[in-house]
């Protein structure tokens, strides 16, 4: 019989150990995201300034700091989705209820039992409007809040219990209360300073947003966002004079421009459009400028109807205005110009640019990776729109040869088809799949002849995706290696080279098309990884298409370079090093799948994750986050952009995200302001593989790297570093930067 051992003490620890990392990971992370998604930042001094500044109206502050919350425990309780519950989505809608209630009620018993029920019901609208609208790629914005307080404010009068407050027309004694003569007197400072009348209501509308109107309060919140986001900082100016403008322009100043109609609506949308939910760029700031002027004519419609059952808009024309337009860019048949983010990452600037980072080094993943379909060195004879055979539909395609030093393609005579280099070489698969068609039995050709009844000769039609095909002709008769039907691997043999069909002399016939049928309608395709010779030296090409006569051979990988980048999922491996503080460290790192698939690196030591792909022939990483003083920081620098394969000659070149880098601010601030339009720093990085200099030790490799800031074309070296690989992996890490010199060793297992 087993027996259970019940131990209330061990219960009661493993309870608080729970609600402690709870609090830790979910609650308190939750609380400050609250604050600064409403500005769609993930941004803890933004968070800490609006939370401080909520707290000019001490009930107001108290009130929508409770509304979160409650909100937060509720749906950690109920089991929601944490990360949702992290980045702050189900909670900003409760603060600003909170906020709003705070601000316009008199804080007591039923206002506290009716901040609570306005708290669950935000909750249950944010998941339910928020899960909703999601199916159809759209967010909820702030209508939980619009929602939730139009509940509260027609039911208010029947409470008799609930008073409204009049803390906002005595705001003297509300700040004189709560700090006494020097807090009063710095403020009514700063309310009499000789402000431009513009500057004036740009801070006010500022401080609209949290229902005050506080100069010094939309000064903090500007500095703030200023430090948070260049991008914001300028799409809140541009939005705040286009309403502004728009609105002296057609005379509709009286009804559409309050400090709270400018900060809650027109200065949201320039957010949301300009910056958030469309990549920066000049269209997103052009259609941003005019948005406004169409959220005007929404604000005052809907001003004008609820207006019957005195109901304030509050925020609805802003999430109306953004919700209609990102739901109509999803039909376009093209996205030019206004991009949708396609990674939030809750900075304008780093989905600014990691979009222009990945665009260009990622773009080959659009690709099924093909392959050359031989082996050794071949020369391009006839290209794209050839000046033989590839003309109109059939023009995407590539024919090969074997050529001589002497630019020759045959040996004696060249009156045979034997004495053509290429004739009967093995042709490969250039990818897998599934063989869809095999011709095998037509003659081959005397040299200076063709057949044009049988055009494409012996063939053989793979299908590798759908939609995806690789036809290779001119096959020799009865060479084919494989059936109609067969499964094949990049790689396997298919036929030999021949001079079949159309085909005056032995030659290689390849294109790629989307459908199965022999000699289709041809596609313009790039080759995966190859090498081109240039006089003496190799030139890596990839995701290319060979010019005309380029001699051309097929990338080979490193086994050393694999294996130690092959990082396979539920795999860890460790580090020690001493830091720039001369503190001994071990970092391990594990490597993970997320719920798109993506693999990442975490490292629990300095809660750092570093997203990488590895395609076989090149490993990547393509995100960071976390700590920048961590030893994965410096890896992924190190290793920004490998070849896997077998070249010491060549040099990789790539372009790391400026935000990835913090020093040199001042630079990438004002790079940031004109990001949307053009970029005059550029951060480039640099890797070169050599062999050990050890002549009595060539059983490892290194990868010699930089890291260079590129300013107006002037280069500026940020770090240096060397990856040591040998047959058990990664074997060392090298990293200097400035002051900073790390030296890791792998720890084996």
């Amino acid at each position: 019989m087993i027996q259970y051992e019940f131990s209330p003490t061990k219960d009661l620890e493993m309870s608080f150990k729970e609600i402690k990392t709870d609090f830790k990971e979910t609650i308190f992370p939750g609380i400050l995201n609250s604050y600064s998604i409403i500005f769609f930042l993930n941004n803890r001094f933004l968070a800490l300034t609006i939370m401080l500044v909520t707290f000019f109206n001490f009930y107001a502050g108290l009130s929508g700091l409770f509304a979160v919350l409650l909100t937060l425990l509720l749906g950690n309780g109920m089991h929601l989705d944490k990360t949702t519950i992290r980045s702050g989505f189900y909670s900003f809608n409760a603060l600003l209820t909170g906020i709003g209630m705070g601000t316009f009620f008199d804080p007591g018993v039923v206002f506290f039992s009716l901040l609570t029920l306005a708290s669950i019901l935000t909750l249950f609208l944010s998941v339910s409007i928020g899960g909703w609208l999601s199916t159809y790629k759209l967010p909820a914005l702030s209508i939980p809040f619009v929602i939730t307080f139009w509940f509260i404010l027609l039911p208010s009068a029947h409470f008799e219990n609930l008073g409204l407050t009049q803390r906002n027309i005595y705001w003297i004694n509300e700040m004189y209360a709560m700090g006494g003569n020097s807090l009063l007197s710095f403020f009514q400072t700063i309310e009499s300073l000789p402000v431009n009348k513009l500057v004036d209501i740009y801070l006010r509308s500022m401080s609209s947003i949290f229902f005050q109107n506080n100069l010094f309060a939309g000064l903090l919140i500007t500095i703030a966002l200023l430090i948070s986001s260049r991008i914001l900082f300028s799409l809140s100016v541009i939005g705040f004079l286009s309403a502004y403008l728009f609105a002296q322009f057609t005379g509709s100043e009286a009804a559409s421009i309050s400090y709270y109609n400018i900060g809650a609506n027109y200065m949201m949308v320039a957010f949301a459009i300009g910056g958030f939910f469309i990549i920066p760029s000049k269209q997103s700031y052009l259609w941003t400028v005019l948005l406004i002027p169409l959220t005007s004519l929404v604000l005052i419609f809907f001003y004008k109807l609820l207006g019957f059952i005195q109901l304030p808009v509050f925020s609805l024309p802003f999430s109306f205005t953004v919700i209609i337009f990102v739901y109509f860019l999803q039909f376009r048949t093209k996205a030019s110009g206004l991009i949708i983010t396609p990674l939030q990452t809750y900075s304008p600037e780093t989905n600014l640019y990691t979009y222009q980072n990945n665009k260009d080094r990622l773009s080959r993943f659009l690709y099924f990776p093909i392959h050359f379909p031989f082996w050794g060195e071949w020369t391009m004879t006839q290209g794209h729109n050839g000046e033989y055979t590839h003309i109109g539909d059939w023009g995407k395609a590539f024919d090969f040869m074997i050529v001589d030093s002497y630019s020759k393609t045959y040996k004696t005579t060249g009156l045979t088809c034997e004495d053509y280099y290429c004739y009967n070489k093995p042709i490969l698969s250039p990818a897998d799949g599934i063989v869809e068609e095999v011709i095998d039995n037509i003659e081959d050709n005397k040299i200076g002849s063709v057949n044009t009844v049988n055009n494409w000769g012996n063939s053989v039609v793979i299908r590798h995706a759908p939609g995806l095909y690789s036809q290779v002709s001119h096959l020799k008769k009865g060479s084919a290696k494989i059936k109609k039907g067969d499964s094949v691997k990049r790689g396997d043999v298919l036929a030999f080279c021949g001079n079949s069909g159309r085909s005056p002399e032995p030659h290689l016939h390849f294109q790629m098309q989307t459908n199965p049928m022999l000699g289709s309608k041809t596609l313009n395709y790039p080759f995966a990884y190859y090498f081109k010779r240039m006089n003496s030296k190799n030139e890596l090409c990839q995701f290319t298409k060979p010019s005309e006569n380029d001699k051309v051979f097929a990338a080979t990988v490193n086994t050393f370079m694999f294996n130690a980048f092959n990082i396979v999922p539920n795999s860890s491996m460790s580090f020690s090093y001493t830091d720039e503080k001369g503190q001994a460290k071990i970092e391990q790192w594990d490597a993970y799948t997320d719920a798109y698939n993506y693999k990442y690196l975490y490292c629990k030591e300095t809660d750092s994750v570093a997203y990488y792909v590895n395609d076989g022939f090149m490993f990547y990483f393509t995100a960071f986050y976390g700590n920048e003083k961590s030893l994965l920081y410096y890896f992924y620098l190190a290793a920004f952009k490998v070849f896997l394969g077998n070249d010491e000659e060549n040099e990789i070149i790539d372009t790391i995200p400026l935000n990835i880098l913090h020093k040199n601010k001042i630079e990438i601030w004002l790079q940031d302001f004109v990001a949307p339009f053009f970029n005059f720093i550029n951060v480039k990085f640099n890797l070169k593989t050599v062999s050990s200099d050890n002549a009595l030790d060539t059983g490892f490799l290194l990868l010699n790297s930089s890291v260079n800031l590129k300013v107006f074309g002037k280069s500026k070296n940020i770090c240096n570093s060397t990856v040591t690989v040998n047959e058990w992996g990664i074997n060392e890490i090298n990293f200097t930067s400035g002051n900073v010199e790390i030296r890791a060793t792998a720890i084996k297992s």
